[in-house]
């Protein structure tokens, strides 16, 4: 089951919606509840994401695929993973930026530097504030 928390200001957990708050009622007090514990990802920061993708993809003449453009621009800011086939060849790939397996600090680094990459690459004398407002951020 996944559950999700709100911290209080005393540092204190409550169960931030039913099903949470549904199994926390079936345990007794004093109970022990081992969890994997990450911070939730910010869904409208997600779909920023990739209105930035798509938006900057239109800003770029270099690549002529979306998803190539993704790809590269993730694996520019140094989220990639690194594999070695077994004739030795190194491969790159880009990690996944779903919301299992990447936390939400690590994806607004990512957008940071996305941002970064964008205006250093193809940004042509454009700020982070031009590049915010043409994809409707500011």
């Amino acid at each position: 089951m996944k559950a999700f928390f709100r911290v209080l200001p005393n540092k204190s957990l409550i169960p931030h919606d039913d099903d949470t708050k549904k199994y926390i009622d079936r345990r007794e007090v004093g109970q022990i509840i081992s969890a994997d514990i990450k911070m939730a990802r910010n869904y409208e920061n997600h779909k920023r994401f990739f209105v930035f993708v798509t938006q900057t993809f239109g800003m770029q003449d270099h690549f002529t695929e979306l998803e190539a453009y993704r790809y590269w621009l993730t694996m520019k800011c140094g989220f990639f993973d690194t594999v070695v086939a077994p004739n030795g060849t190194t491969m790159f790939k880009p990690r996944s930026i779903s919301f299992e397996t990447m936390e939400e600090d690590e994806f607004k680094a990512l957008f940071s530097a996305a941002i970064d990459v964008f205006l250093e690459s193809f940004g042509n004398g454009l700020t982070e504030n031009d590049v915010l407002q043409a994809v409707s951020f500011s």
